[in-house]
This record gives C-alpha cells, structure tokens and sequence, in this order.
C-alpha cells in the first residue's frame, strides 16, 4: 500500500461523512457513519477494533496494532466531529484548487486522522509494540468522547502487559506541521450575585446585586493586569482572564436581585487551581456562588522527551528543515491525554478554514504528515521498551 497513493483518496471519503456534532447544531448528523467507516476500513487491515462511548448514536473508535511485544506503545488521536456550517459536506468537486481538498472538516481534522490511518496500516511487520488509534467523538463540544477512551485504554493496560498502556501519543489537530508542545488549559465558571428587589425610586430598601458584581468585575480586571504582569511561558506567553456574560436585572425601575457572570479563565502548565484563585479574587465582592462549568488542564511536554525528539526529528527528515515548535493558545484534547500521564505532542497537516465555511486541506501536506507519522512509528514501536 503506497503512503501518497491513498492518503488523499482516504481523506476524501472522510470528507464525504457528515459528521456535524449534533450538541452545537440541532440535528447535527452526529460521529457515528465517520465511525463506522472508520472501523470497517481498520478491522480489514489487521486492527483490533472496537467502538467506544455510552451513546451508540456517537461513539469513538479505538483500534490497535499488535506489536511483536517488548516494545513502545504509540497513541495516534483525534476526534470526529466537525461544526456546523454552510460548508458541511464534501465540497471538493466545485473547487478545482490544485493541491487541496475542500470541505467540512477535511483540515480540522479528517486529513490529520486519514494520514494516522495509512501510516499505522502501512507500518512495518516486525514491530515490538503497538500502535493504538484513538478517534473521539464530541472534541468540538465537551470531549466526552476522549475522556470515554482513555478509560478504555487504562482498563486495556491494566488487563497485563500484552496490552500496555501507551508511551507516547500524538494529537492530529491541524498545526501546519509545526510541533506543538503547549497549549493553553482552560475553566469556565458561572459567579451568581444575590440580591433584594426594591422600587428603583427607593434603592435603599434594597441590595443591588448589579451593584456588587460591579466590584467583582473590577477585581477580576485587576487579575487580568497580574496575569499579563507575571513572566510568561516560553511558548505560550501569558495566561487570561475575562467575563465572557452578564446577566442581570429585571426592568428599569427595579433594584435588579440577582446578577450572573460567566468567566472564562485561561491558564498555563504549572498554574495554581482556578477555581481556589478565583474564590479568593472574589472574596470581597461576596458572591452567592461559584459554580464550575468546564474545567480544563493545559499541556505541556519536555522537548526531551522521547516522543517529543521523534516527532521533531521525523518532521526534518521529512520537509529537509528543522521542525518548528510552538505553543497554542487553543485547548485540545492533548490536554486530557497529558493528564493521564502520556507524553503529547500535537502535529497535523497544513491547510486552512477551520470551522469557517471555506475549509481546505493540502494534499502535499498530508503526504508529508503520513511520512512523519510512519517514521515516528518505525522510531518509536521497534525500540525495546525499560522493564
């Protein structure tokens, strides 16, 4: 099978899927045709595969590679779904642009998981470890889907060594074969004022909860200011904080009762619990209640670790130029992976139009992204692993 013969054919009929998640579009199509395919296409190439999650209307694949044993184990992932948009669909056929593929998710990130998907099945026979393919459904919204496999994957490495956990993995979001070592985690919180109505005439028979989500806006105003202030990490700069909604307040002539911000809190590898940080920010401003929404880890891996030197490598052995590696500003679902334990770096195609109308992936890239994957997979799972 010829690594630049079928990577874009594959990216194409991935392409081709609607795979709209259906928790940011009503009716979206959902992961589960993409899956299928997916796993149909692995299980007749030699993988062990199954399909992951408690909503069999979205599941996520996970399929493995069986090595010789006594090697390193790759993790290979991405997710499925796509948003929404006026460019759902394979739109390839009415852009004749040389060298890209053109539709809904072919850059973030069916390129990315079709290139995993020829280089794991291209691999060498004489592996010592195994390569597992990881693709989640639900990334786009609140990565049930990645938290759903890693639990399959834990449970798999605690079944003996046969199958062990992994290594080192590798995301597929569309990074334009740069190497990504950081990205930013991520918290979001809903901070609820509590009031007393009055007659706006007589404000002092009241408590204008407005009023004091005011001083919690100029607290956490001041906390951004600290944040910009302190040294910044070598590839992602500083972390954020912003009030993303308020809301509040009934009518104009009424003391408003009640008051709601959300904030979103952006953070970097080694930041103090948000959620404690922003209690104590808030503190003065004597908010009803902190609730947490989404909480988020960010990511970072050592530019020495093995995973990390293998993918930098493959990337200049494979354009003839020294990889470029950078941080994110944007979370993935590297950051749950390297939660777990498992050394991450982020690599993908170039291309550009992610969640635009207009999305397009190079098909030279994808060859290129292929080549890397099959040289890190040679590197990585022939090597001897430590007891």
């Amino acid at each position: 099978m010829s690594l630049d013969g079928d990577v874009a054919a594959l990216a194409r009929r991935l392409v081709a899927i609607d795979a709209t998640n259906p928790s940011l579009v009503i009716g979206g199509a959902g992961e589960r045709e993409l899956a299928g395919v997916i796993a149909t296409w692995l299980d007749e190439r030699g993988f062990e595969v199954r399909q992951v999650g408690a909503d069999p209307s979205r599941p996520s694949v996970l399929a493995r590679r069986r090595g010789r044993g006594g090697g390193r184990t790759l993790l290979l992932a991405g997710h499925l779904d796509t948003v929404g948009g006026a460019g759902s669909a394979a739109d390839d056929a009415s852009h004749a642009v040389p060298d890209r593929i053109v539709g809904r998710g072919a850059y973030d990130m069916a390129g990315g998981l079709a290139a995993a998907m020829i280089a794991a099945a291209t691999a060498p026979d004489d592996l010592t470890g195994d390569i597992v393919l990881a693709f989640a459904a639900d990334e786009e919204f609140g990565s049930l889907g990645m938290e759903e496999l890693l639990a399959a994957i834990d449970a798999e490495g605690r079944s003996g060594p046969a199958r062990r956990r992994p290594d080192g993995a590798i995301v597929l979001e569309p990074t334009d074969l740069e190497v990504t070592l950081a990205h930013r985690g991520f918290a979001w919180y809903r901070v609820e004022y509590d009031g007393v109505a009055a007659h706006g005439s007589q404000p002092e028979l009241g408590v204008d909860a407005i009023d004091r989500a005011l001083d919690g806006l100029v607290a956490l105003r001041a906390l951004g200011a600290q944040l910009a202030a302190r040294p910044g990490h070598p590839l992602l700069g500083s972390g954020s904080v912003r009030v993303a909604t308020i809301d509040g307040g009934t009518d104009a002539a009424t003391v408003a009762d009640r008051c709601v911000l959300v904030v979103e809190r952006r953070t970097l590898p080694g930041d103090p619990d948000p959620g404690a940080e922003l209690e104590r920010v808030l503190a003065a401003s004597e908010p009803g209640r902190i609730v947490p929404l989404v909480v988020r880890p960010a990511m970072e891996a050592s530019s020495d670790a093995r995973i990390a030197r293998a993918v930098v490598g493959a990337v200049g052995g494979v354009t003839g130029a020294p990889a470029v590696v950078r941080g994110d500003p944007w979370w993935t679902d590297a950051g749950l992976i390297a939660e777990a334990g498992i050394p991450v770096v982020l690599i993908g195609p170039v291309g550009g139009g992610a969640h635009a109308d207009l999305e397009w992936v190079s098909v030279a890239s994808l060859h290129a992204l292929a080549d890397v994957i099959a040289r890190v997979v040679r590197e990585f799972c022939t090597e001897v692993s430590a007891p």
